[in-house]
């Protein structure tokens, strides 16, 4: 959380005069604060023995570094997509469905999604090899505030996409419709999912709040 400019302005007014960090805590929490914002104020500002106070590193974000991150994004979408859709044309083919005993024929749209899969995976690849040796060679590339930001939208909809397929599963098991090939469906979008959710976890963790 970034804090109130009026807030970081008065928390480095304060430990300039060597002030203690509880009378500064105390001080905006009676001017109605709230104490997460007093929390982030205090956060920006280190003190040093004999020099004013010290500025803590924030988010940054380049517009090299926005698009980087967007096209990773999107690239990873893509790849996402059309790998459910190879793995339910494969599923429609080797699965039986008593109330489909034909299966579906996927026709063209196989090989659009194989298509799109041989783009979208080493462009995502490439991009998530250069942010990560990007931030290897600089830490501080590792605060982008756009990089936290993708990663959070990307976290939040492989948990939405899970707690979905979870929803979908227990609704057909309760119908009594649970078929092999549904469940089979399902375990692919939850291994999709989950995959996203187990590689970009770590992301949001041990950074420098935005």
């Amino acid at each position: 959380m970034r804090p109130p400019e009026a807030v970081s302005a008065f928390v480095r007014e304060a430990v300039t005069l060597g002030r203690p960090e509880d009378e500064i805590r105390a001080a905006l929490a009676a001017a109605g604060w709230s104490a997460a914002e007093i929390a982030a104020g205090l956060a920006a500002w280190a003190r040093a023995p004999g020099l004013p106070p010290v500025p803590r590193p924030r988010g940054t974000a380049s517009p090299r570094e926005a698009l980087a991150h967007v096209v990773l994004f999107v690239a990873l979408g893509v790849l996402a997509v059309n790998l459910w859709l190879v793995g339910v044309a494969l599923i429609d083919r080797f699965v039986p469905d008593p109330m489909d005993p034909a299966g579906l024929d996927p026709g063209s749209g196989v090989r659009w999604a194989v298509a799109g899969i041989a783009v979208a995976w080493p462009l995502w690849a490439v991009l998530t090899l250069r942010i990560a040796r990007a931030g290897a060679a600089d830490p501080g590339r590792r605060r982008s505030a756009v990089g936290r930001w993708v990663t959070a939208v990307a976290l939040f909809i492989a948990a939405v996409t899970l707690v979905g397929d979870l929803i979908a599963v227990l609704a057909r098991f309760l119908d009594g419709e649970l078929t092999a090939r549904f469940l089979a469906k399902a375990v692919l979008v939850a291994a999709l999912a989950g995959a996203v959710f187990m590689l970009y976890a770590r992301g949001l963790d041990g950074e420098a709040e935005a």
